[in-house]
């Protein structure tokens, strides 16, 4: 079984997004990962990293793996699923430490290193693998460019170097001792071809297995691990979708029967030699399809009237998709197989929790154990090791124990016409206790991006604020990801005008329901949210009584320097989503329009920010104080694209919301 989301292709959006600093917790019982640790208190519950962020049972059900976060260091747990025991676990070396991993079988775990000293929020990836015993903990290094050297002072062994960035992209589900990676080139500049590797668990030895038919490719495998599509973007952001079927190479989907243009791969089962894809339907809404290969006969399986499948729950041995996740506002499932066994274990958890989520995040290769994690908007949520023949389940993994749910903020979604007619959408989170008839404060928060979207479920950023007395507005603007290529394609060139005017249109939507104060407003965002937020002052000076801008872009003309531009692929991305007319992009940009703040600003911004260099607010600050309005500063020296050092992180929340209790006080 496999939780698989839609295929990744690069370059579709701007690599300026900030995680909203999800959160894990520690293991439920005493005497487990976690056991002992002091509970946050205070702003700190909701600025500290996830205790747990990822749990995955081995395919004989023999193990549970888990990664635990501590101060930022992450390590690998073990647990014995019958001793309901730990037995094992790989802690950090130096700045390296664990981060995605997958189970190449019932004793091996395949894991992905991360490095903490990067120059972005999380930690940042090497491209290294290491192959790592779950009985003993011990590992060797298998890929990447250190493979090969002598670590003095750890127990991680390490096979040949390979100068190239490696990712796990299948774990070959009939194949104990091999997985497949996908590789790019360290010697490659640019737009780098993606080599598909068959790489052996215990020695580092790999062969390729293909090549990308297009730079910087995303792939789907069938249920054999067999590669069947590749996708990617030109340098227009078209997408381009080809099929490996046999002997015959890459073939372009488009030239085959029952598929158009707009068509968008979600799988492909080779058993029954069939194409799963999502489009776009005529009449508005997208389908989920079944599409035969040579036939082009094609079944609808599923349809949504808003937006294309979030994810999908795929059955292993035969990839077919028998369940599809929505995510209109609050998240619900389409059931293609309504009496698969991991159909009965999400209907059944569903109904245990009926004001949560439930999500399946791996199973055994019978299907008969099954880790589900459920969380709500209130509840950052816990993993249940599900019986899938008993349908019995037992809480294993406390996501965040310290938080208490009946104590947390609901959020709500809504949808409404923006000024010009289209649909957006969004999110409001009232603080507990509001008065009837008396609004409280309120803090508008874009998301980063602008690729990206808000969700609901729980939010530590918005939990935070709401816990200060403040209501929160969140917004999937045009521009938005999660609504399908139309949606997304809306903000393009728009970015100064109509995407902040959805934003500005949703404040004034709250004003009316009742939900904030008019006269007690601000702004916040983070990284595209940052610039979001200083347009939204330049866009509506009288709207907001103050912005705050975290490691934002406030001048569109030098977005060029980041460190993100250097691909043709990411150039033509720019050239598509805000063009290249300079009058356009300066009169887009806050640095240039800071005579029409009148918000009180706060700029924060990390000194190594290399995606949004400092420069750039440095840029605003000279701007607003020839305006006569300075801002706030607040730069951390060590830190980069958003904060991730706890204190540090603490540091800049305890300042923003003395900030914003500051400009929201009650009066004129």
């Amino acid at each position: 079984m496999r939780t698989r989301t839609l295929l990744a292709v690069a370059a579709s959006t701007l690599a300026l997004v900030i995680g909203r600093h999800a959160s894990a917790g520690g293991a439920a019982g005493a005497g487990g990962p976690g056991a002992g640790a002091a509970a946050p208190k205070g702003p700190a519950a909701f600025t500290r990293h996830a205790r747990f962020v990822e749990a995955k049972i081995s395919p004989k059900g023999t193990y549970l793996a888990a990664i635990e976060n501590e101060g930022g260091k992450r390590t690998l747990v073990f647990i014995d699923v019958a001793k309901r025991a730990v037995i094992t676990n790989v802690k950090p070396y130096g700045e390296t430490m664990v981060g995605r991993f997958h189970w190449a079988n019932d004793e091996r775990v395949i894991a992905e290193l991360v490095d903490q000293g990067g120059d972005l929020d999380e930690p940042v990836t090497r491209g290294e693998i290491s192959s790592v015993d779950a009985r003993t903990g011990s590992g060797k290094l298998v890929f990447g460019y250190r493979a090969g050297e002598k670590q003095v002072g750890s127990n991680i062994k390490k096979g040949g170097a390979d100068r190239a960035w490696g990712f796990v992209l299948d774990t070959l589900r009939n194949d104990d001792r091999h997985v497949l990676v996908e590789s790019r080139s360290m010697d490659e500049v640019g737009d780098r071809e993606v080599r598909v590797l068959k790489l052996d668990v215990l020695t580092g030895v790999h062969t390729q297995v293909a090549a990308s038919p297009i730079p910087e490719a995303g792939f789907l495998t069938d249920e054999n691990g067999d590669l069947r599509i590749a996708g990617g973007r030109d340098a227009n952001q078209d997408l381009h979708f080809f099929l490996r079927d046999g002997a015959e190479g890459w073939q372009e989907l488009a030239a085959l029967k029952g598929l158009s243009g707009k068509a968008f791969p979600a799988g492909y089962s080779a058993r029954d030699r069939t194409l799963y894809l999502v489009e776009p339907l005529a009449g508005g809404g997208f389908g989920l399809f079944a599409v035969g290969i040579g036939s082009g006969e094609r079944k609808l399986l599923a349809r949504s009237d808003l937006v294309p499948p979030s994810s999908y729950v795929v059955d292993g041995s035969t990839e077919r998709i028998v369940a599809v996740e929505l995510e209109p506002d609050v998240p619900t499932y389409e059931f293609v197989d309504a009496e698969h066994p991991l159909s009965r274990v999400l209907r059944g958890l569903l109904a245990a929790y009926p004001d949560e989520h439930v999500r399946i995040v791996s199973a055994t290769l019978d299907q008969r154990k099954v880790v589900a994690l459920v969380y709500g908007d209130r509840n950052p949520g816990h993993y249940l090791l599900v019986d899938a023949g008993s349908m019995s389940a037992e809480k294993v993994l406390d996501v965040r124990p310290w938080i208490e749910p009946g104590a947390m903020a609901e959020k709500t979604a809504f949808h409404i016409p923006a000024s010009d007619g289209l649909k957006i959408h969004g999110y409001v989170t009232l603080p507990r206790g509001a008065a009837a008839g008396a609004p409280p404060p309120m803090v508008v928060l874009p998301h980063g991006g602008p690729g990206a979207r808000d969700r609901w479920g729980f939010d530590p950023e918005v939990q935070l604020l709401a816990s200060e007395g403040f209501a929160v507005l969140q917004v999937n603007f045009r521009g938005s990801d999660g609504y399908g290529d139309a949606y997304r394609e809306a903000g393009h060139r728009r970015w100064g005008d109509r995407v902040v005017q959805d934003i500005v249109d949703a404040t004034r939507f709250a004003i009316r329901k009742g939900f904030a104060d008019p006269r007690r407003i601000c702004i916040y965002g983070a990284s595209f949210g940052g610039y979001a937020a200083l347009q939204g002052a330049v866009l509506a000076p009288d709207l907001f009584r103050c912005a705050v801008g975290y490691a934002g872009v406030y001048d569109l003309t030098g977005v060029a320097d980041a460190d993100f531009w250097t691909s043709r692929l990411a150039r033509g991305y720019l050239r598509t989503a805000i063009g290249r007319d300079e009058a356009a992009l300066r009169a887009a940009s806050p640095v240039f329009n800071a005579d029409r703040i009148k918000a009180r600003v706060l700029l924060v911004h990390g000194k190594l920010d290399r995606r949004a260099p400092l420069q750039q607010a440095e840029r605003l600050r000279t701007a607003l104080e020839r305006s006569g309005n300075p801002p706030e500063w607040l730069v951390e020296p060590l830190e980069g694209h958003g904060f991730y050092d706890e204190a540090a992180r603490e540091r800049m929340y305890g300042r923003l919301v003395a900030f914003l209790r500051e400009h929201t006080k009650a009066g004129p």
